[in-house]
């Protein structure tokens, strides 16, 4: 009896020897487990959007454009006008309105005149459109008119060859041209002059 006494004793011990053992190997056995580790990051910089220094850099690029006052002036014979939008309560000045530059200004530092200018660009079929290169300037009691569609120089057997844009070139907000005039307000007979003319649109305005 006290032989199968120890032997249970001793049996007792062994298997609470192996289990502790089992515990033991069970530990040691997470420990051996691998454990996350966080990948090193590579250089995607290439890949990476654009900061917005970088938008802001490309925008710096670019050159703002229609700002300002739009501006003419005006050479008749030996005398020059000027003409602006700027303090100015009705003005238009329109780079491209179907394929016409379309100004119309009051005179500079609130001088009693006006321009009206309309200018074709190139390749703008004045049949299409319905508008030729034409431009009128008001200087006080004086009409100087270059447009022979106009209704008091057309049919006007006086004034013919006398009033018409000679040349003109448009290029983005610019124009320039050359011009014969008759002064529509005469009363000293038929009063023409050959001029110059050139305007730029800054900032759009339709009023």
């Amino acid at each position: 009896m006290k032989r199968l006494l120890v032997l249970l004793m001793l049996l007792s011990l062994l298997v609470a020897a192996c289990g502790g053992g089992d515990t033991e190997d069970g530990g040691d056995d997470n420990a051996d487990q691998p454990t996350a580790t966080q990948a090193p990051s590579g250089d995607d910089s290439d890949d990476a959007p654009p900061t917005t220094s970088d938008v802001n850099d490309d925008e710096d690029d670019s050159e703002p454009e229609g700002e300002g006052p739009s501006t003419a002036t005006v050479t008749i014979g030996d005398m020059t006008y000027e003409f602006s939008s700027e303090g100015a309560i009705v003005a238009q000045c329109l780079p491209d309105l179907f394929g016409i530059m379309s100004v119309q200004l009051p005179m500079a530092d609130g001088g009693d005149g006006s321009i009206e200018l309309a200018a074709l660009h190139e390749g703008t079929d004045p049949a299409v459109v319905g508008q030729i290169n034409a431009i009128t300037v008001k200087i006080g009691d004086d009409d100087w008119v270059a447009d022979p569609e106009d209704v008091r120089i057309a049919g006007n057997a006086d004034y013919e060859g006398l009033s018409q844009v000679d040349s003109v070139t448009v290029s983005g907000s610019n124009v320039t041209g050359t011009a014969t005039f008759v002064n529509t307000s005469s009363f000293d007979g038929v009063e023409s002059a050959t001029g110059t003319f050139e305007a730029t649109c800054g900032e759009e305005r339709t009023s």
